[in-house]
């Protein structure tokens, strides 16, 4: 099981969100870098940032100041999404040496974009099943989505995409635990690998995502529980060995 600190970024600083609201935010530090290797120094060989100005206005706002994370721990996976919305800012990313990237509202909005995938790409594609309000959202999780959750899930799977993050809107950033029906019933969908998201806040959260279906549930992100302290990332890596 793969823990990834969460490093979301607006402005250039790092921050965390509630329930995805840009007007409920909270700064905690201005260097990313910092914060980078602070995770590191606790043990994760794993990254997933989240560039939010670029998840509202469908640009990469902040790929510079991803980079130079990438740049400066050249052994550590990252994953990036935020503001992804072609291929020429996939191809720049991958290219710069980030590992996975997380496709959202470009693929809520429009599935047949993944037919502009050649299938060597779709390997370092995840898609993100952000849940608001029992519906799939996208626009930095502000808009939500008329398609239904399983079939958008099996039409990716059908297209070679083996990796989902799934989000509990609702609970992201609140500090009161996952949302267990949420999580499980996006799972019954999946047949190839999934990353959880959204209010991982105890040790308790934790192993209840170790009890999940070790076959799909590949990993978890956490982020405010890290920076609130209310969760040691050290000890998390170590009850996931």
């Amino acid at each position: 099981m793969i823990i990834y600190p969460a490093i979301d970024i607006i402005d250039g600083k790092c921050v965390r969100l509630t329930k995805g609201d840009y007007s409920q935010k909270t700064v905690y530090s201005d260097n990313l870098e910092d914060i980078a290797k602070n995770w590191i120094e606790a043990g994760s060989k794993y990254l997933h940032i989240v560039d939010l100005d670029g998840a509202k206005t469908g640009k990469t706002v902040n790929f510079e100041k991803i980079i130079a994370i990438r740049r400066l721990f050249p052994e550590i996976f990252i994953q990036v999404g935020g503001g992804i919305r072609d291929i020429a800012s996939i191809e720049k990313y991958l290219s710069h040496g980030i590992n996975r990237i997380i496709l959202g509202t470009k693929i809520l909005k429009n599935k047949e974009f993944i037919h502009k995938l050649d299938n060597d790409m779709r390997k370092y594609i995840a898609i993100d099943i952000a849940i608001k309000d029992g519906a799939l959202a996208g626009d930095g999780w502000e808009n939500t989505e008329s398609e239904d959750v399983a079939s958008f899930i099996k039409f990716l799977e059908s297209h070679n995409i083996k990796m989902f993050v799934i989000t509990d809107v609702s609970k992201d950033g609140m500090m009161q635990g996952i949302n267990n029906n949420s999580i499980e019933f996006v799972l019954k969908s999946v047949t190839t690998k999934a990353i959880i998201s959204g209010g991982v806040t105890t040790k308790e959260d934790v192993q209840n995502i170790l009890g999940m279906n070790k076959s799909i549930v590949d990993g978890m992100i956490i982020g405010k529980a890290l920076y609130e302290q209310s969760i040691s990332l050290t000890e998390v890596i170590n009850e996931c060995r």
